[in-house]
């Protein structure tokens, strides 16, 4: 597949390469500010919406933020740049969906109300700046959401103190949890110039 311009190349450090390579379903992700937790994120989405064995003629897939405006700031222009043109069918700006010609979807969503993320069956998705959004977002909304097709899910963004990201990370690092979960953490200044 010819990539386009916006594929530019990541010189990822130990702490991303474990997590590129990580075939836990759910990962948690939370990462100091510009460490490029949402670059890889936005890269997984497109990869799996491209994946020819999902086993579905129609795999859905989602990048949510805490509002409409946030998740669009965040992936929109970024995902169709990613994308050649050659493999959009469709792009609606008013829903924020892309269809591609394999049939994959990837919806731009606002977790703003976690109820817009029901009524589809999901194949995998992100949610962005996690820790602002609704403590029962996960388990009442999107959880259910990814079980009938096995979805996975990555939850990303910054460490925002003891709160239901810090309990979740803490849960996906601990053994209860099983192979299904995974958690990685880095720090800004191990990405960033020293200077910065």
């Amino acid at each position: 597949m010819p990539l386009t311009p916006r594929w530019y190349k990541l010189c990822p450090h130990a702490g991303q390469d474990a997590l590129w390579h990580s075939k836990a379903r759910f990962i948690v992700l939370p990462c100091g500010r510009r460490s490029g937790k949402s670059e890889i994120a936005k890269r997984k989405l497109i990869l799996s919406a491209l994946d020819p064995n999902t086993g579905y003629d129609d795999p859905n897939y989602f990048a949510a933020a805490p509002t409409r405006d946030q998740a669009k700031r965040i992936y929109w222009r970024d995902l169709k740049a990613l994308l050649p043109k050659s493999l959009i069918a469709k792009v609606s700006e008013s829903e924020m969906l892309i269809q591609l010609v394999n049939g994959a979807s990837i919806y731009v969503v606002g977790m703003d109300k976690p109820e817009r993320i029901e009524g589809m069956s999901w194949n995998g998705g992100i949610l962005d700046e996690y820790a602002n959004m609704k403590p029962k977002a996960w388990t009442e909304n999107v959880r259910p959401a990814l079980s009938d097709r096995n979805g996975w899910c990555w939850l990303i963004g910054v460490p925002e103190g003891r709160n239901h990201y810090y309990e979740t990370y803490m849960y996906a690092l601990s053994d209860e949890s099983g192979p299904e979960w995974a958690g990685f953490t880095w720090k800004s200044s191990e990405i960033l110039p020293e200077s910065e």
